[in-house]
């Protein structure tokens, strides 16, 4: 029902011209919409989950329509400058990239040199040095590719699945409270990924060969960085804690093996999950962090607290309508769905 209104409402203010209106606002120019992806479909990635993964070609459209409406696409470290000193050019975009995926280097990198944008790439660490696929997000794809079977796991799942939607979320569940409660290497992780694939008859090294579901090695990532995109903070392991040391410790560790692939400092930071609690702003500060990003929605205004800076998540099952009107900042003014925040990302059991 919301989505229907809003689109009623999109289709009105588009007859009145009011998004060409907004575009050329004060309102409008004192504002930053930071846009946040995750990845790019190297197969059929979004259509497990279209919520993280769009087809490159979307992606295509997405910065078509950037050029259409004349936004000016600066960097984020120009983008938070511009913000809070009131310099920000008319109509300012931000491109982010969460996690610092493989097909960002294969497919969205060559895209952003063709329209000559600047982008971001949060960087998560650990799979990145230990380039196999990242466990948590390769499991739910095993999973949802062996949809329809019959799943037993010994001493994993308690008992057999049925993989249908409810029995994947149930399986999955099961199995990362298997990992975390036996503390499994990445290794052994990642031995349990290709057990789970030959039980559902998934040949999982063709998935590993065409890098499904892997982050950038540090040579991609230092290949990328020496022609300008900007590298910075996602966490080592994409896991936050609810203490402070062990909190800072992955930012130190993330930043350490960040600098063994790009020169500019990492002093700009995401929240894995867009998962943050009261005390966090003020550990990253500490951590000489200068910006942070969550996954709000909204535009960033001046009153925007820098270490809880809202975005736009875009999405496969976001409306061409609606995307355009998030440029204008029309989007920022209707009601949304609000981030619902999952504790997925702490170190520690459910707090």
């Amino acid at each position: 029902m919301l989505r229907e209104l809003k689109l009623i409402t999109l289709w009105c203010a588009n007859a009145l011209a009011i998004p060409s209106l907004l575009l050329r606002t004060n309102w409008r120019r004192r504002r930053l919409l930071i846009l946040c992806y995750h990845g790019a479909s190297l197969d059929d990635e979004h259509l497990w989950n279209p919520n993280l993964y769009m087809p490159i070609g979307l992606l295509r459209e997405r910065f078509e329509m950037l050029q259409e409406h004349r936004a000016n696409v600066i960097s984020l470290d120009q983008g938070v400058q511009g913000l809070y000193a009131g310099t920000l050019p008319e109509r300012s975009v931000v491109l982010t990239f969460d996690d610092g995926s493989y097909d960002f280097y294969h497919l969205v990198f060559p895209l952003l040199r063709e329209f000559r944008y600047p982008a971001t790439v949060y960087l998560t660490t650990y799979y990145s040095d230990f380039n196999r696929p990242v466990f948590d997000v390769m499991c739910s794809y095993l999973l949802w590719k062996g949809r329809g079977q019959l799943l037993k796991c010994p001493g994993v799942l308690p008992s057999e699945v049925m993989l249908d939607e409810k029995g994947r979320a149930i399986a999955l569940r099961q199995i990362q409270r298997s990992t975390h409660k036996r503390a499994l290497s990445g290794r052994e992780k990642d031995a349990l990924l290709a057990s789970i694939a030959a039980r559902l008859k998934i040949d999982y090294e063709s998935l590993c060969v065409r890098r499904i579901l892997h982050l950038m090695t540090p040579a991609e990532v230092a290949a990328v960085s020496s022609v300008g995109v900007d590298i910075q903070l996602h966490t080592h392991r994409h896991r936050v804690s609810v203490y402070r040391d062990k909190f800072l410790r992955e930012i130190n560790e993330n930043r350490m093996h960040i600098a063994a692939s790009s020169s500019a400092p990492a002093r700009h930071f995401c929240y894995p999950g867009g998962f943050h609690l009261s005390q966090f702003p003020a550990w990253l500060l500490d951590s000489g962090v200068i910006s942070a990003t969550t996954c709000k929605p909204g535009l960033a205004c001046k009153n925007s607290d820098p270490l809880l800076l809202p975005r736009l998540v875009d999405h496969c099952n976001l409306p061409r309508t609606e995307f355009s009107a998030w440029i204008s900042g029309l989007g920022s003014l209707l009601p949304h769905r609000p981030h619902t925040m999952s504790d997925g990302q702490l170190m520690e059991e459910a707090v």
